[in-house]
């Protein structure tokens, strides 16, 4: 029997604006071509844990989901080291047929390996895909998720549903749904992508993956400067992982990287053309992965899948989660042993303030240049702003790109206040250059309004409580200021940007003496970000409350701050959709009791005392509303969530996932997610609005 699968070949962003192209790769994947297996490759490589030198931004690397360590078993009478390659390239792409020149995966020899795991789909969102992949086709994976709740050996792709003799591979386009929903399985859990071989390159027995391995230390300049000549050139395609360093809780933690990321592919929109990246979370270990296993759990998972759902529909630029896949025969160890599970998960880009520190801690200035080309001109849209080799003038753009970033992670942190919103984990390496929020691990929703409220159970001094958020993005753009101080202190010097080679042939005290100039301009800026971080944090709350925006300071001092005086130890959502209630007309009294009744919780403050100061506040509302109406009137039911994703709930799907395969219950909370303003109405829906259990009990930590 043979199988032939829809290919999943979605179109690219243009080969010019591609990340791969445009950035320097690890000298040991030096191109596509190395994730391919032939007879005398190292595809251990890959999940080797080193330091990636020359430069290199991104490593290629295929996903490979398994538990690690490896059970590898070997011949001790045999070449130990050999046999671990062999076991590896039997689950890489084999060598395509002579004469190809464009290879789409197959990954014949995954699907028909046992060792290679079954997936299971168990959460997809219609919104997301809406939004992002319209033109992927799906078949019936939505339907088939809730078709096969509750039945445990329900499987979407792997040896698990293949029969003896199958042979699957891609091939022509089919109508039929349950095809084009096993090719979205084996896509999401890492058994098939798509890798391109360049025009008229032939694929030789000393190619494939490591083949460029034997670098010497003497060549690294050597290596650097072909690198560089080699951009914008390069026209095969493959996954990749990016290498990043970042400051993780105050301190350098150096190289980091994608320890369990691997990106697919960019493309675009249809219709809008917005640029989207595809990436596989838990997709096994790349060289950035430490002593780590390079999966993600089922609960972190689907917590992330969730919680990017409920921040899109709240309004809160933020990645997303197309699906998630689990992998019920790959266990994983963390506080206890659980399961594994993969999402895909889609941004803008995945590139974040800890790519431009790695080049600048360790000198490589021409990477930081090249970086901040490709972000300038492809992601943030600058047309003015020169790559590479050019005789066209070179507008500055450093200094531009740092108020960039700055700009767009303001308006996402000042939501996150206004919603409650605990990311637990605000490390440079975690925060995106385009403002998405991204990596979510131990997040919280506030529930028990408490400023000082942390919700990462590593986090013992508080570093990342909710009332230091804001001065944790001022932390975080003082460290892309450090990357970028040289550059921006030459380019004021000189009004414009330096030229390949021009700016990494300085000696490196020059290139200091630029940055030390800087401390007006730096200053300037972080006054500047505290200011916008409260002008979108004023707007954002005057939305919320149905007002119009006055001055920042005055909307902070006169009606925020004493409205969280006032509901401080109340449950801050529950308070605030009781407040859809208002009448301008009706009693104070009567809906401060409405919101204290409903707000409270057994750590609330005394009832009479609370009901006092929530008394006192809406007489402030109503004189704030009467003096400083809302152009267009605002109904609160559209700006107040009446759900919320509290950690309990989310613990809760988890375990009905896990115990019984509830993927029903999972769609009901997803469902709700999408629309957290929706009454709700059923004593189901009504079950997860309530308080529960705090978000202090539930608590996870950095490794979640």
């Amino acid at each position: 029997m043979r199988t032939t699968y829809r290919p999943l070949s979605l179109p690219r962003v243009p080969r010019s604006q591609q990340l791969t192209v445009n950035l320097i790769p690890d000298p040991i994947t030096p191109n596509a071509h190395a994730l391919l297996a032939t007879p005398i490759s190292f595809p251990s490589l890959l999940r080797r844990s080193r330091q990636v030198r020359d430069g290199a931004h991104f490593s290629y690397v295929s996903p490979l989901p398994l538990s690690f360590p490896y059970d590898i078993k070997v011949d001790p009478q045999e070449d130990e080291s050999m046999q671990v390659e062999s076991y590896f390239r039997a689950l890489e792409l084999p060598t395509p047929p002579a004469g190809t020149s464009r290879c789409q995966a197959i990954a014949a020899a995954r699907q028909r390996t046992a060792t290679y795991p079954s997936a299971r789909l168990v959460a997809f969102s219609p919104p997301t895909h809406e939004a992002y992949l319209p033109h992927l086709d799906v078949g019936d994976a939505y339907t088939w998720i809730q078709s096969t709740s509750g039945t445990p050996t329900a499987y979407s792709s792997g040896p698990a549903l293949a029969t003896e003799g199958d042979a699957h591979m891609w091939g022509t386009a089919s109508a039929d749904p349950a095809m084009a929903r096993q090719a979205v399985s084996d896509w999401a859990s890492g058994r098939a992508y798509s890798v391109d071989i360049e025009e008229g390159v032939r694929v030789r027995d000393d190619d494939g993956t490591g083949a460029a391995f034997l670098v010497r230390d003497e060549e690294a300049a050597a290596n650097t400067k072909n690198a560089l000549a080699a951009l914008y050139q390069r026209t095969s395609y493959g996954p990749w992982s990016l290498r990043y360093g970042g400051h993780q809780f105050g301190e350098w933690a150096g190289q980091l990287g994608d320890g369990r990321a691997v990106s697919l592919l960019e493309t675009l929109h249809p219709d809008t053309q917005a640029r989207c990246e595809v990436q596989l979370k838990g997709a096994g270990r790349t060289p950035y992965s430490r002593f780590a296993d390079g999966l993600a759990t089922l609960k972190s998972s689907v917590r992330e899948f969730l919680a990017s759902e409920y921040m899109a529909a709240l309004g809160i630029p933020t990645s997303r989660a197309l699906c998630v896949v689990a992998l019920p025969d790959v266990p994983v160890e963390r506080e206890t042993r659980t399961s594994a599970a993969v999402t895909m998960r889609l941004a803008t880009s995945w590139l974040r303030i800890g790519n431009f520190e790695i080049h600048a801690r360790r000198q490589e200035w021409e990477s930081v240049r090249v970086l901040g080309e490709f972000v300038a001109r492809d992601l943030f849209g600058w047309d003015d702003v020169v790559k590479g080799e050019s005789s066209a003038s070179r507008p500055p753009w450093a200094k531009r790109l740092v108020y960039e970033v700055a700009r767009r992670n303001a308006k996402t942190v000042a939501l996150w206040q206004v919603y409650g919103f605990m990311h637990g984990v605000i490390n440079t390496d975690n925060m995106a250059l385009t403002g998405e929020t991204i990596d979510y691990g131990p997040y919280g929703f506030m529930d028990v309004f408490d400023e000082h409220r942390a919700c990462n159970h590593s986090d013992w001094m508080h570093r990342y409580s909710y009332e230091k958020q804001p001065t944790m993005l001022l932390y975080a753009i003082d460290r892309l200021c450090d990357a970028l101080a040289p550059i921006w202190g030459w380019e004021r010097a000189h009004n414009q940007a330096p030229s390949p080679g021009e700016w990494g042939a300085l000696p490196e005290n020059e290139r200091q003496m630029y940055a030390d100039q800087l401390d007006d301009e730096r200053e300037a800026l972080q006054t500047w970000l505290r200011e916008t971080i409260l002008e979108e944090w004023a707007a954002g709350w005057c939305r919320r409350l149905g007002v119009a925006m006055t001055t920042p300071t005055h909307v902070k001092d006169e009606l925020v701050d004493p409205l969280l005086d006032a509901i401080h130890g109340l449950d801050m959502t529950r308070a605030l959709r009781a407040l859809c209630a208002w009448s301008d007309e009706g009693d104070l009294s009567t809906l401060a009791s409405a919101m204290v009744q409903a707000a409270t919780c057994e750590q609330a403050p005394p009832r009479a005392e609370a009901h006092e100061r929530v008394t006192q506040w809406l007489g402030t509302y109503r004189a704030w509303r009467q003096a400083h109406p809302a152009p267009t009137p605002i109904d609160l039911r559209h700006t107040n969530p009446q759900f919320v994703l509290r950690n309990w709930i989310t613990d809760v799907v988890a375990e009905r996932l896990e115990q019984a395969h509830d993927t029903a219950y999972l769609e009901q909370v997803r469902a709700m997610c999408a629309q957290p303003f929706a009454a709700c109405t059923t004593p189901e829906t009504r079950a997860l609005c309530e308080i529960g259990a705090l978000v202090q009990d539930y608590m996870p930590s950095c490794s979640s």
